[in-house]
């Protein structure tokens, strides 16, 4: 299958070939084996290996490795109901697993036996073992020693959801720990993941990492979508509070700004200043306010777009609604994000250019602001034809 078709197959499944391309072009700026660590328990393997191993498939054919984690009865298992061929694997073959993979010996270094795996176009696979060594330990370590921020708990039982709505809980931003609702039933390995994701994330420092659990029948959909399929776990995000360009890193800041618009800023907009600038820790989203005679005008909105799908840009609008009041701004009329703004502004105007909107403004200011909007300078370049 060409890699196009392959692309082709991955996207009918999640539906979203324009934040597919992200992600796949995120994933493939990591170090190789930097990309993911999966762990599946031995549940989801005998009930619902078919699926996984399908989608492994799709990932194996676009060169994406993900260091997969199995208990070794799981293993044994796959042994009796599957031709385990490690060199030659045949993807036509149903009862195969599609891919070829290789087994990583605990005794041998971590780092270099999985780049040396992957080079050679292989899974690695490391089989544990509860009574050697526990799984948060394993999972810690791996992580450690691959630099991986992404930890996938694949189970049958699914994500997390919502007791009354029945909606999945998407993302849980902790500290130190979480609660889980009382009227909340959950299942042992939706337990496991509870408690892993308390273990793992109140002692990982990195602001990227997450550990997410979600169903073998909707892994892509999980990676390759903002949305994504299952509950995602992760540090609560670090916002800070700037009133001057002091600690700012410039050239970040507005390379974040043109990634997340797609388009380059005009020279002029370098000169400009902001009164209150409201920036992840990790220069993934951003805020860019100015005061004015109406109140704050809020200049740019920023949000890396694989970062869209971490709560980042929620959190930095609750520090805006916060901070910055009244609070008006402006978008063009082809931004995918106008049905949120309308869902949470107070007031809306349009002309052939622009949408213009307002948040806890007095009517009679109303005409001052979006004549204030109207005459701002336009500050990207023109994309090209």
């Amino acid at each position: 299958m060409k890699s196009k078709d392959i692309l082709s197959r991955v996207f009918e499944i999640t539906r979203d070939p324009r934040d597919g391309l992200l992600f796949l072009k995120e994933f493939q700026s990591l170090s190789p084996e930097s990309f993911a660590i999966l762990y599946a328990d031995s549940e989801t393997i005998f009930e619902s290996s078919e699926a996984l191993f399908s989608d492994l498939k799709l990932l194996y054919q676009l060169d994406l490795f993900p260091f997969v984690v199995l208990e070794e009865d799981s293993f044994q298992y796959l042994k009796v109901f599957f031709p385990l061929e490690q060199l030659n694997p045949n993807p036509s073959d149903d009862r195969s697993l599609g891919f070829s993979y290789e087994i990583i010996p605990r005794e041998k270094p971590l780092l270099e036996t999985v780049k040396s795996t992957i080079t050679k176009k292989k899974i690695p696979i490391l089989l544990w073992n509860d009574e050697t060594e526990k799984l948060e330990s394993v999972l810690d370590r791996c992580r450690s020693i691959l630099n991986s921020s992404k930890i996938i708990y694949v189970s049958i039982d699914g994500p997390l959801k919502d007791p009354n709505s029945g909606k999945v809980k998407s993302i849980l931003q902790m500290e130190n720990h979480f609660s889980i609702p009382s009227d909340m039933s959950i299942t042992d390995s939706q337990k496991e993941f509870v408690q892993l994701s308390e273990a793992l994330v109140s002692k990982i420092e990195d602001p990227k990492f997450s550990i997410v659990l979600t169903s073998p029948f909707t892994l892509l959909t999980e990676l390759f979508t903002v949305k994504g399929s299952g509950t995602l776990v992760k540090r609560k995000n670090r916002i800070h509070k700037f009133t001057s360009t002091e600690g700012v890193d410039m050239e970040k800041l507005f390379r974040l700004i043109e990634e997340s618009f797609g388009k380059k800023l005009k020279q002029s907009f370098f000169d400009t200043k902001f009164d209150v600038l409201f920036l992840e820790e990790s220069y993934r989203a951003c805020a860019w306010m100015q005061k004015t005679e109406f109140g704050y005008l809020l200049s740019k909105f920023a949000v890396n777009g694989v970062a869209r799908g971490a709560g980042v840009g929620r959190d930095i609008w609750d520090q805006i609604l916060e901070h910055c009041n009244p609070l008006f701004w402006r978008s063009k009329p082809d931004n995918t994000i106008n049905k949120w703004y309308m869902s949470i502004a107070q007031g809306i105007e349009k002309d052939e250019s622009w949408y213009y909107y307002w948040l806890g403004v007095d009517r009679p200011l109303i005409p001052g602001i979006v004549s204030l909007l109207q005459s701002q300078p336009e500050d990207f370049e023109s994309k090209k034809p």
